[in-house]
This record gives C-alpha cells, structure tokens and sequence, in this order.
C-alpha cells in the first residue's frame, strides 16, 4: 500500500513539475527561439543550396559558390548569427539570403535582450522578495523568533552574548515589522546576515516559509507592534499551537505578559514559558522584603557581568546518582551547583518516551500510578537545592552560578 502511495505521489510530483516547466516563461522562449531560427535555417538552406553567384575582381570575373550546402550547415550558421558570434565560416551569398541573415541578426539581438532582460527581473524580484521578507527560507536547524520588540535590537545583542557561537545566518525572524525598522536593524553588522519573513506568525503559511518544521528553537515574542497586554498573549498561544501543529517535535519558548495565559500554552505543548510582568513582580517583592536582592538579581541576569546564572549537561555516569555526588563534580570546576532542571529538552519526546517506560509494567495497579505522573510531568521544572541524596533523573540539567566578580 505504502508502495503504491510512494508511485502515486512520484507520478502527481512529475506532473506538476512538467505541467510548471512547459507553462513556464522560459521554456516559451526557447520554444519561440527554436521554431523560428528552424524557419530561418531552413529557408536559407533551400534559397542557398547550389547557388553561384558571379563577381567582378580587378577586371575579371569570378564564380563564387555557396558554402551552406547543407542543414546540418544552416542551422550552424543560424544559431551563429543569431547569439551575434558571426564566425563567418558559413555565410549566404544571395540577396534573399542576406536579407533572411539580416532579419537573423536582429531576431538575436532581440532574443539576447529578451533573456538579459528576464534574469535582471528576475534577480530584482528575487532581491525585493528578500528584503520585503516574501522569500522562504532553505536552511535547516536553524533558530526562529517570532514577534517585535521596540528594542529589538537590543533583544538580539543580549542573546547574541549569551550565545557564543550566535550567527546572524542561522537565525529567522517573522513578524510584521515595517521595512524601515528592518533596515534598521540590520544595519548593525551583527544581524546584517539574519534572514526575514514578513507575515503573521499565527498564520501557518507564514510559518512554513520560515520553515519551522526543521527549526532547532522557536522563541515567541510578546508582540508590541501596537497590539495590547491580553491581544499580545492571545496571538502568542495561537502562534505556539501553530508551530506545533506543524510540528511537535521543535522546541517552542513562549513569552507572556499575564499568567492567566500559561495554563493554555502548556496545554498547547510549549516546552518553556517566560512569564515577563511575574519576574519583575516577584523581584519588587523581594527587594521590598529582602534589602539587597536586586543587586544579586541584576548581576546574575546581566548578560555583561562576568558571574551568570546558567545551565549545563550532567555527565551521563551522574544519572541516577546522589544530588551531592554532581556538587562535589562542578564544585571542583569552580561552579556552583544550586539546583536541576528536570525534564529537559522536547517535552513532546520526554512524555512520549515516558509514557512507553510507565506501558512496561504488568501490574494494573502499578500502571496507573505510572500513567498519573506522566499526566503530571512539567517541563524543565525546576528542582532548587534539593537534599544531598535526592536521584538525578534521565533528561536533566545542572542549574549552576558559573564566574567570578572582580574584586575593587
């Protein structure tokens, strides 16, 4: 059956593909240039074949024959004089003949411009395409943002120092940016190389031009091109069950503004969820509560200070091991360790593969405990400084403070 299918869609594929080339503007050119440089070919074959032609030289007469006694000899010299090359080892001597080799002579320089004419249409339409964010994009494993920000800019610079080996070329942006703000944008020689798609990315059609199927990371953005706090959210878990849609296996990070919308993006498979207004919330909170704290904050999410919050591989010899044992590992790399992240990675892959490890018993009972926590399972949850003895699970990341602040 599967056979079949495969023979079905090659045979519909040709189809389209013959159906694209013989409708295409190209192929009538040629097809135009063929049948009239036949035309001209034949008739100078017929009008010259066996022709002699008598001229006077110094006083004395002279025959002179033809040299196209052939079509193999009249479509050489038509194809000749037609690209305007004119070797001159084939040439009419008849008036009709040159006149046919004049119309020749024309026809090719019409047809050269014809040509020329097309690819430098086709080169612009490619350039404006670009540079409007209509053309879709080849590359693969690449990452992909989608929204605006006001200071975009500053957005992309922030990842670009977190991110070491950050190239322009690998990443996507789609959103619905004016071609000003762009132009902007990549100005700056960091981004000059990022690719553009102009759309709207709860549309999939916008998406797949972004080719989010073969995206390593996906990261919505709270979009702020005139649209309010709850509009913003809206469109983000729309866009999020779009991407996944597509497909579930990308890994999706989500930004929102109000919390209300997280329950929604979890259930749409979003594998992280940055909850903006909270943060900055929780840091008043603290910093009212706890003098000091929003100086220990800053220098951990500054991305230009030397000490960072971050997160890191556990050794695979680390899993299943104590939680102290991975302390005194990263303690002797000069980092410490303040937690784990568990579940890690695509979640769609992680409850999947969950749920297959919780099939694997015999007992009913058994079964279904297993079955509720998979139901339960939160991605890349957060496990902070939990008991010496506490097991690391498969699929987890150290959460470390890597660096050191300069001493004044």
């Amino acid at each position: 059956m599967n056979v079949k299918n495969t023979n079905i869609n090659l045979y519909r594929n040709a189809r389209i593909i013959t159906y694209n080339l013989f409708h295409s503007l190209i192929f009538r050119i040629f097809a135009v240039c063929f049948l009239v440089l036949l035309i001209f070919s034949t008739a100078i074959f017929y009008i010259e074949k066996g022709y002699t032609r008598t001229i006077a030289r110094q006083g004395q007469y002279e025959v002179v024959e033809s040299n196209i006694n052939s079509i193999e000899d009249s479509i050489w010299w038509a194809i000749v004089t037609s690209t305007t090359v004119g070797y001159g080892d084939k040439y009419p001597i008849s008036r009709l003949g040159r006149i046919i080799g004049i119309l020749t002579m024309f026809f090719g320089m019409a047809l050269v411009g014809v040509i020329t004419g097309n690819i430098a249409s086709t080169l612009v339409e490619k350039q404006l395409k670009e540079d409007r964010g209509l053309k879709p994009v080849k590359i693969k494993n690449h990452y992909v943002i989608c929204g605006w920000k006001k200071d975009m800019s500053m957005v992309l610079s922030n990842i670009a120092m977190r991110k070491e080996d950050f190239a322009g070329y690998d990443v996507v942006l789609v959103c619905m940016a004016e071609s000003e703000q762009i132009e902007n944008l990549k100005s700056n020689i960091l981004f000059s190389n990022i690719h553009y798609i102009y759309g709207d990315h709860i549309d999939e059609h916008v998406l797949n031009r972004a080719n989010i199927r073969y995206a390593k990371k996906v990261l919505v953005l709270a979009d702020e091109l005139g649209k309010s706090g709850q509009d913003a959210d809206s469109r983000t878990v729309m866009s999020v069950m779009s991407i996944k849609a597509i497909s579930k296996s990308v890994y999706v990070c989500a930004e929102i503004i109000d919390q209300k919308y997280e329950r929604y993006l979890r259930l749409s498979g979003c594998d992280e969820v940055i909850l903006t207004n909270n943060y900055s919330k929780n840091i008043i909170a603290d910093v009212f509560a706890k003098s000091g704290l929003a100086h220990v904050i800053g220098e951990l999410i500054d991305v230009g200070t030397a000490v960072s919050l971050t997160t890191d591989e556990i050794p695979v010899h680390f899993i299943n091991k104590p939680f102290g044992e991975l302390v005194e590992y990263f303690a002797k790399k000069n980092k410490i360790l303040i937690g784990l992240l568990e579940n890690t990675g695509n979640f769609y892959d992680r409850k999947r593969l969950a749920l297959q490890e919780a099939q694997k018993t015999p007992d009913i009972s058994k079964l279904v405990d297993n079955l509720r926590v998979v139901k339960t399972m939160i991605p890349n949850y957060p496990v902070l400084n939990p008991d010496k003895n506490y097991i690391i699970k498969n699929f987890s990341k150290a959460v470390l403070i890597e660096g050191s602040s300069e001493i004044v």
